[in-house]
């Protein structure tokens, strides 16, 4: 404008402008300035010790901010309980139930033997005869009886049956022989699959029970395999003269009965 005049402002007051400013924020005061770098630094420490605590061993036990069923509340073994009349928290078995697949109601499959009746009313066992109707006799079940035979048995009776196992050699070695039996002898030939099974079940004389190493399927395998190794050392000469010449059966029929270990 022509006619303006420039009007003097006092000292220190600024010179205005009439164009737009770019809006800015105030400097936060030091105060929280300091507090933000505090809290920053601060965050950091649960980190180094979850860190720490990752690597280092404790006798405390560890802290679980998620619990997922960990320490739920329940019955320790052997504690009291005030919910039961007897204070057990330990229940016993309902009288006359039995677990599902444990019924073994086949006395020849699982026992080996069945009670019969004897005179005056008493009971006697009558081992049984052949293998259950659920065993089935062939090369998987021999070979599986071998496999359960040489971890299991060759310890005392030999891989060949004739029981001289290195149990037996050892003990002969410290002058207290076991006598272990020959799985060849007629005695032991004559006996039943039923009371085979008994054997390996509850055990005999020294030998002792194998129950708990051997399942039921699995002594079944191994009375098929002792039956296979007795056959081989005495087949009858009816049965050999049938068998081909260059057959391997002829070879282990017609073999000297060794009285030792035979050499793999």
């Amino acid at each position: 404008m022509a006619g303006h005049i420039e009007e003097k402002l006092p000292p220190g007051v600024p010179v205005y402008t009439t164009a737009p400013r770019e809006p800015r924020l105030r400097r936060p005061p030091f105060v929280f300035i300091a507090a933000g770098l505090i809290f920053v630094v601060a965050s950091w420490i649960p980190l180094v010790l979850f860190a720490r605590g990752r690597v280092q061993k404790s006798q405390s036990p560890r802290i679980s901010l998620i619990q997922d069923m960990i320490a739920q509340p329940k019955y320790r073994e052997q504690q009291t309980s005030d919910l039961f009349a007897d204070g057990r928290a330990d229940r016993p078995h309902v009288v006359g139930t039995v677990a599902r697949g444990q019924v073994q109601e086949d006395d020849h499959y699982y026992r080996g033997y069945t009670l019969a009746a004897a005179a005056g009313g008493k009971q006697t066992v009558k081992f049984l005869e052949g293998f259950p109707k659920d065993v089935k006799v062939d090369m998987a079940l021999l070979n599986r009886g071998q496999n359960r035979f040489n971890i299991y048995c060759s310890a005392c009776h030999g891989l060949d049956g004739y029981g001289k196992g290195m149990v037996e050699i050892r003990s002969e070695e410290i002058g207290q022989t076991m006598n272990v039996k020959s799985l060849h002898d007629a005695d032991v030939r004559s006996r039943t699959e039923g009371h085979l099974f008994n054997t390996i079940t509850n055990g005999i004389r020294n030998m002792p029970s194998y129950a708990a190493q051997i399942q039921v399927a699995d002594r079944w395998a191994i009375i098929a395999y002792v039956r296979a190794l007795q056959l081989s050392q005495n087949v009858p000469a009816s049965v050999a003269e049938t068998l081909p010449k260059s057959s391997d059966t002829t070879r282990l029929a017609t073999a000297p009965k060794s009285s030792g270990h035979t050499e793999e």
